[in-house]
């Protein structure tokens, strides 16, 4: 792991995956949906394992959640699914950054 990447925050590394996921998803971006589902799969996967330990934050632990939940709807190229835990994801977020 490079040392940018211990440098930031759980919370950072996780935000950070989940918009590229969820710009990666989009209808427009997809010329093949499998393939894609896939390659943000592995994205999210890699990032949910360089976020590291997850402090005592209630919105941060729902963010990881759906992160992980979107992960399994990206194995099987559930795309619209995903897109919808992603985006909680990312509201959880917002309010991890606010600490609730």
């Amino acid at each position: 792991m490079s040392s940018a990447v211990s440098t930031r925050t759980s919370t950072g590394v996780l935000e950070l995956a989940v918009e590229q996921v969820l710009a990666s998803v989009r209808p427009t971006a997809l010329g093949d949906p499998v393939a894609g589902a896939r390659r943000a799969e592995e994205s999210l996967r890699d990032a949910l394992r360089d976020a590291g330990p997850i402090e005592d934050n209630s919105a941060l632990q729902h963010a990881l959640a759906c992160a992980e939940a979107a992960c399994e709807h990206l194995k099987y190229a559930e795309i619209q699914e995903a897109r919808t835990l992603l985006t909680a994801a990312r509201g959880q977020l917002v309010l991890a950054h606010e600490g609730v």
